[in-house]
């Protein structure tokens, strides 16, 4: 076993709403090594950007941290620091590449000063070593006429390009973790595989750990070392990924691998889609949350939250998982 970076213990996050507590994050724990890479899926509402945002502790004032609830990295626990010691943790140790660079870059500094302005708070650099490193970031990260873009405003680039220049910030300080939330969404899908081969690169070349958080199944395969499969705030399945997609044993796993299109479907095939609708999250429903859309639920799905079981490598959260052949 590797050098584990990240050990998150029963994340709860809920939000305070005029209706009640929405609980987004409902009981979440796994750890992650150095140099690999977790991949994180599920329909939009699963919980998937609140846990990448509970990691970075980077909530509104609107929401609470359970009892219980730890996040370790690298042993310190960031769940009990103050906002400046965690604004000292992120670049360092944690960053984080949000899946809108529009929004995530400042549209009134030039890049250069974005990434400037890292470096000289937390590497303490001067202002023509800082300039120097942010021009040697911009090629790291395949910018073209990285000494020009460096002086250039976000509203210059081209989408892949400001996504480009966010992975630059984000690694500037060479963190031990890098949260990657839908980075290519936004994204042309001819610029898509150039973002995430150079995520890849990343976490090779400067042996970081990644959570790469999608809603793409296709794009978890050939990137990702490990699948974590979240639903209603929850992980529902755990697995190495050639065993999530090989021995799927979650109903909602093997629902999202059927909307899959496949370049063998006859022309105009209708997609497969996963009927009904995902729960509240202020009112569940009692018993697994996934029974209403399960076309395998019995009666005592409904009646008792099946917790995650099986081995040390593929857990899952179902009293009646799908068998090898089943899924196969």
């Amino acid at each position: 076993m590797g050098e584990i970076i990240l050990d998150v213990r029963n994340q709860r996050t809920a939000f305070a709403t005029g209706r009640g507590m929405l609980q987004a994050v409902d009981g979440v724990s796994f750890t992650l090594e150095r140099g690999k890479t977790l991949g994180v899926v599920g329909e939009s509402g699963s919980g998937k950007s609140v846990l990448s945002r509970s990691i970075m502790r980077l909530l509104p004032g609107t929401s609470m941290t359970g009892p219980g609830s730890q996040i370790l990295l690298n042993g310190k626990d960031l769940t009990a620091m103050t906002e400046n010691q965690l604004r000292r943790m992120r670049g360092p140790e944690m960053a984080i590449v949000f899946q809108d660079p529009m929004t995530a870059l400042n549209p009134t500094l030039s890049i250069g000063k974005q990434i400037m302005e890292v470096l000289m708070f937390h590497l303490k650099m001067s202002k023509r070593d800082a300039r120097a490193k942010a021009v040697d970031l911009l090629k790291a990260v395949g910018l073209p006429q990285p000494d020009v873009r460096v002086d250039q405003y976000p509203h210059q680039l081209s989408g892949g390009m400001r996504q480009r220049v966010a992975i630059a910030i984000a690694i500037a300080c060479e963190p031990d973790l890098l949260i990657a939330d839908e980075p290519t969404t936004a994204l042309d899908v001819t610029v898509q595989a150039e973002i995430l081969d150079l995520l890849q690169r990343m976490v090779r070349e400067r042996n970081m750990a990644m959570i790469l958080i999608t809603h793409d199944m296709g794009v978890v395969a050939g990137r990702c070392d490990d699948v974590a499969v979240m639903y209603a705030g929850k992980i529902v399945e755990k697995a190495p990924v050639r065993s999530l997609f090989s021995e799927t044993r979650m109903p909602y796993t093997a629902a999202l691998l059927s909307s899959i299109p496949r370049v063998t479907d006859p022309p105009h095939r209708k997609l497969d889609a996963i009927e009904g609708r995902p729960p509240d999250l202020i009112n569940p429903p009692p018993g697994c949350p996934f029974a209403p859309r399960c076309r395998h639920a019995e009666d005592a799905c409904n009646r008792a939250v099946p917790e995650l079981t099986g081995t040390a490598d593929h857990q899952w959260a179902c009293i009646k998982p799908l068998n090898t052949e089943a899924a196969a």
